[in-house]
């Protein structure tokens, strides 16, 4: 294959994935007034980017970790896959229950009607108190998008 067929070929595929993400909607202003609050109770979400929450409180020694590290602390994920429900809504906003104890407040953007939740900041999960990280860099919204 030419070079020049090589760019097409990964232009191509580029396209197709990004497509594949597009299938799962954002959760806009307009989407849920379309829906109507009956119906939105029954949709599955899920949020846009990976979130880790880091425990504040540090875990015993670690004896068997290597010479890198002795103390950790515990480590919650969710991601595109974790399916999350409503557990409560209001005018401009929803709480959504992802399971394990993380319940995540999405509000309406002003900007642009999406829900979104601030990639940084410090939640309660059960009782104990987690930072929340999204990617390398934490302080991106995490936006709700809905399964089909």
């Amino acid at each position: 294959m030419r070079p020049h067929a090589h760019f097409v070929a990964l232009l191509l595929a580029a396209a197709l994935v990004g497509g594949c993400a597009s299938e799962s909607p954002l959760l806009t202003e307009s989407y849920r007034t379309t829906v109507g609050e009956h119906d939105l109770q029954s949709l599955v979400f899920h949020v846009s980017a990976t979130v880790e929450f880091r425990s504040l409180r540090q875990l015993d020694s670690l004896q068997d970790a290597g010479p890198f590290r002795k103390t950790g602390h515990r480590s919650l994920l969710i991601n595109e896959t974790t399916s999350g429900r409503i557990m409560a809504l209001g005018e401009g906003w929803l709480a959504i229950d992802f399971g394990e104890g993380i319940v995540l407040r999405f509000a309406r953007r002003a900007s642009d009607g999406v829900y979104a939740t601030p990639g940084w900041g410090t939640v309660t999960i059960q009782g104990e108190r987690y930072d929340l990280v999204v990617g390398i860099m934490s302080g991106k919204d995490v936006v709700l998008r809905v399964r089909h």
